[in-house]
Formats: C-alpha cells, structure tokens, sequence
C-alpha cells in the first residue's frame, strides 16, 4: 500500500509558529497562529476556485497580515514578514510521526509525502526523517492546491499506483474530503477528540487518533499487504 500523508497539520505541528509570533504578537501568540492558519488556508481555497496559483509562500504571507490586521497587532516591516513566513518550513513533527514511519516501513508500504507545500520547504521539514520517505510530491508540481481534483490525479500519475492501492492520511478534513471524491482511501488523524469532521462529503475511511494506530488500520485495508 502507498500511504500519502499530508504534512501541515498531519505531519508538521503548524502551532509551533506561535514560538515565532511571541515577539510580535506576545501573549496573543497563540490566537495569532490559529487565524494565520486559517486564513492562509482560507486564501488557498479562494485562488483554486478562481483558477488562479500564487505561490504557497504569498499565502502564508497574506494569511499573516491578515491574522494580525484582524487581531489589531501592528504590522511589522516586510524582512520581519519575510522572517515569519519562513516559521512554517521550520515546524516539527509531531511526536508519533518518527515512530509511526518507522512501523509502516516495516510492514513494507510506501511513503510519499503529499502537500501543498513548496518542495523545498517541504525537504526542509522531513529532515529528520528523510530516508523514511520515497517521494515528495508538491502541488509546485500539479499546479493546483487541495482539494481541487487535478492534485490528486496528479499523485496517482506521479506514483503510477491505482487508487484502490493508495491511501490518504491527513488531519485536514478538506483535504479528507478532496482525496475521497477523488477516489482515492482516506485516513482521518484526528488528534482533537473535540473536532468534527465536516458535516458533507465523502466521510473518511478510516479514523485514528494518532499516527501511531494507523499501521494496525491498514492491516485491515484490502491489498495492503502488498508493498509499493
């Protein structure tokens, strides 16, 4: 089985941009990085259904100014911007992804990491983890960010693997839904027993609460015992 994980928020912890945003946004750190999430992603969304594709770094920067416009903090000059925008090639794993890897290399499937991210930015990121992984593919690369069609198309093609022998990982529910109506399997890491998947769509496959459980999940897939 290929396992196509998503890496913003599934792999990498988009949180730890509030250690970043303390010396501009001080105790409202941490409010800060969950709206520049959410509008970065907001953003993301917008573009794809104009057609359009700026890069993933314009984004970010556009989702930060908008955070800190929305919660009344001054802008900082555009080297600080620059500086900030740079906090999401830095991020860190979660704790079970390394183990969690780790345990489907050695029921033999395949890794690839599937992102909207800039493939250098996201080199960056699998650093600690690197011969763990058999490929990066970047919507740099499809030309179009999730959850429209052609990246997922693009990751079958990229891969040569037929849907019924991929599967998507990711903590993003969109991201979930977009992999679905592609055809492809879904795992949901819903690592917030608080969160709810969005209320439409394909719901996913599968659900676990950490990476660390999704080797035993997979072991239930049809055809998951055959290695990519």
């Amino acid at each position: 089985m290929l396992v196509a994980f998503d890496m913003f928020g599934t792999l990498a912890d988009t949180s730890g941009v509030a250690g970043e945003l303390k010396l501009v946004c001080g105790e409202r750190a941490v409010d800060a990085a969950r709206v520049w999430r959410a509008r970065q992603l907001e953003y993301m969304f917008r573009v794809t259904a104009m057609g359009q594709f700026p890069t993933f770094a314009e984004l970010t920067s556009w989702g930060l100014i908008a955070a800190l416009h929305e919660l009344g903090i001054p802008l900082p000059a555009a080297d600080r911007i620059e500086q900030l925008v740079g906090a999401y090639r830095r991020l860190r794993p979660f704790d079970d992804v390394l183990p969690a890897l780790v345990g489907l290399r050695a029921r033999q499937h395949g890794i690839v990491v599937f992102s909207v991210g800039p493939r250098a930015w996201l080199e960056d990121l699998v650093a600690d983890y690197t011969e763990l992984v058999d490929d990066i593919i970047s919507a740099e690369d499809a030309g179009v960010y999730k959850p429209h069609p052609g990246i997922y198309r693009h990751l079958l093609a990229h891969t040569g693997v037929g849907a019924s022998g991929v599967v998507v990982v990711s903590s993003n529910p969109f991201d979930i839904i977009g992999a679905g109506a592609a055809g492809l399997q879904t795992v949901w890491c819903c690592r917030n027993p608080q969160a709810m998947f969005d209320p439409w769509g394909p719901q996913p496959d599968h659900i676990v609460a950490n990476l660390l459980e999704l080797a035993e999940v997979l072991d239930s897939v049809p055809g998951s015992r055959e290695s990519v």
